[in-house]
This record gives C-alpha cells, structure tokens and sequence, in this order.
C-alpha cells in the first residue's frame, strides 16, 4: 500500500470545504459525545441482574459528590459503588486509550488500517497473559496476569523497535512491516500455548482474555492504569498540531520546525503505554482504535486537533455502550465485549471503507 496515496488532504484545505466552522463543529461534536458518553454510564450502572432505576444512579453518584438530591436503598448504592462503577471507569480509560491511539497511528503511519496493535501491542499483550494463564498465575492473582500482559505488549513493542528503527531512527515503513512480523511470530506462539493447555478452567480463561471484558472490573484495577493512561493522554492530546504536520509529509513537518525522530518516537511511545495499559486489565478489544476515528474524520474532518481530543471521548462512550450491551443482551449469560465490538465495528468500519475507497486508494 502506497503511504503517500493514503494521506489525509491537509486540515487547513480539508476545513475549508465545510460550511461550519472546525471549531464551532468541534465544540458541537463535544457536548453531543459528552452527552453521549454520560448517557451510556448511566444506562451502564443502572442495567444488569439487579435493575436500579436511573434517578436512584443519578442520586447514588450525586451522593457521592456530596449533593442530596434523592433517594436510595443502600443495596443500590453498594451495587453501583463496588461493582458497576469500576467497571465503567475502566471501559471509559480503555476506550479513550484506543481511539486516541488509534487515531494517533493513522496519522504517524500515514495509513487508514493503523490501529492501537499495529506495533504488536496487542499480540504481545496476548502472549503473556496467555503463557501466565496456562502457567497457573492467574489462580494466584489476577495482578500477575495483568503485569504479564502489560510486560508482553511493552517487550513486543521493544522488539519491534529494535528490527524496525536503526540507528535509533524510527521509520513508519519499517516499523510497520517490523510490526507485522513480530505480530504473526506472537501470535503464533499464543497459538501453540493454547494448543498444549488441557480443556480445563485455564483454557476458559484463556478465551475470555482474548475475547476481552471487564467482567473483572475493580477500583484496585482502575488505580493502576489511570495515571499511565491520563499521562499518555495528555501527550497525545497537545499533539494535535505536529500530527497535523506529520500525516502531511515528513518534508513539511520538518520544515514547520517538528524534530522528527523525537516526536516520533514520543507519540509512538504515548500511543503503545495507554494501548498496553488498557490490554493488560480488559483483554484485546478490536475495533474501537480503528472505526472511531475513521468515523469523526467524516465529521470533523482531518485536523488532530480536534480529531482526538473528539475520539477519546467518542471511544468512551462507544465502549462503555458495548460493554452495557455485552452484560444485557443475553442475560444471564454475558458476552464479551471484545465480541461486541466485532459484530458493530467491522460492518461499519467496511461501510466506511465503501465510501471512501476511492479517496484512500484502497481497491477492495
């Protein structure tokens, strides 16, 4: 695939075919995502085996903010505090982790398939919460699987930077088709553990990793990731204009006074900590890094500076929407929410390419 074919048009041009203004647009964009992303968490705390009606949630979080504005029954509040809270605080981090990621590589790649895993993240991440499962860690503590698979998806990424960027230099055609390799060669070692481990409850907590989920949610878990994420985050939120510059040309980016290798090397390194600290505690989520911004491009159009600050809050919404559906639509059973976000995101994501293909030069 032909990098430069798959360039986004400027901002400045692509802007100035839309009739509203890009940052009355982005404002807009903003209050209906934020309303979208409170509606779904509070349609995600009130559903479930236990069904609280939405004015007691809103009562139950004011309360504990401090506002007396309604009634409860303390076996709502305890349902909502320890079980179904965490949980949508983990699926808001998680899904602003992968959208901003997303969105990020797509411009560093200068490619429209870029996602959070391009750099072997998400395979890396794989194999060592696959090999602590099957090595019986998981039985001694949930942490040692976390900690693997935030240690598998930094060493994959390591070693993608090792075959992919010499002399210290990262190149997005070399690390991309290094990621590639290093994605296969993991995940075919994840292939050959789950072969050798016997049919048994480390099998089944194997599958359930990999599909993804926060069935597993607690306030210990969202302590842990929140300040890697926040950090992350914010570098990639201030980043805006150099990856404006960067999804143009590296001759134009340099020019406008952007140290390449630097940057580079600083986005990709935001991009793959808020993606492996988001793996490590839900399992690998697909989608939601690809689709999220694909769409809000359509939208907002090209400019990063509104295009993430816009995904992050999109990519929570959407994902503590999916994990709403995942927890309700077959009640009992529950499924997992990297199975939801297939079934959605890639019919939306083939529409998207539909559409576009003639623009991104991409022959289907």
């Amino acid at each position: 695939m032909d990098d430069t074919a798959t360039a986004p048009a400027a901002p400045v041009e692509a802007a100035a075919l839309r009739g509203i203004r890009p940052a009355a647009r982005f404002a807009a964009a903003m209050v209906l995502l934020g309303a979208a992303w409170a509606a779904a968490s509070v349609a995600a705390v009130a559903n479930g085996p236990v069904r609280i009606p939405p004015s007691h949630v809103v009562s139950v979080l004011a309360a504990r903010a401090g506002v007396d504005v309604g009634t409860f029954a303390e076996r709502e509040r305890l349902v909502i505090e320890r079980l179904r809270l965490p949980r949508v605080v983990l699926a808001t981090l998680a899904g602003a982790s992968l959208a901003a990621a997303g969105a990020t590589m797509q411009a560093l790649f200068r490619n429209p398939l870029a996602d959070p895993g391009l750099l072997g993240v998400s395979s890396g991440a794989a194999t060592g919460a696959v090999t602590a499962i099957a090595a019986g860690l998981g039985a001694a503590s949930i942490w040692l699987v976390s900690g693997a698979a935030f240690t598998g998806a930094l060493g994959a990424v390591g070693l993608v930077y090792l075959l992919g960027a010499p002399g210290g230099r990262p190149h997005p055609g070399s690390l991309l088709l290094a990621g590639v390799a290093v994605s296969a060669f993991l995940g075919s070692i994840t292939a050959v553990v789950i072969a050798l481990v016997p049919p048994d409850e480390a099998l089944r907590g194997i599958l359930f990793w990999l599909a993804g989920g926060f069935s597993g949610a607690s306030w210990a878990y969202a302590r842990v990731v929140a300040w890697p994420i926040a950090a992350g985050l914010l570098v990639l939120g201030l980043a805006g204009r150099q990856l404006n510059l960067l999804c143009i040309s590296d001759e134009v980016a340099a020019s406008s006074g952007v140290h390449l290798g630097r940057t580079r090397a600083l986005l990709l390194g935001a991009a793959t900590l808020v993606t492996a600290a988001s793996v490590s505690v839900s399992g690998t989520i697909g989608f939601v890094g690809l689709v999220v911004p694909h769409v809000l491009r359509l939208v907002l159009g090209p400019d990063y500076r509104y295009l993430l600050p816009a995904s992050m809050v999109a990519g929570a919404a959407v994902l503590v929407g999916a994990d709403t559906v995942a927890r309700t639509v077959v009640r009992p059973a529950e499924l997992q929410v990297g199975m939801v976000t297939a079934l959605i995101g890639a019919p939306v994501f083939a529409v998207i390419l539909l559409r576009q293909r003639s623009r991104l030069a991409i022959q289907l």
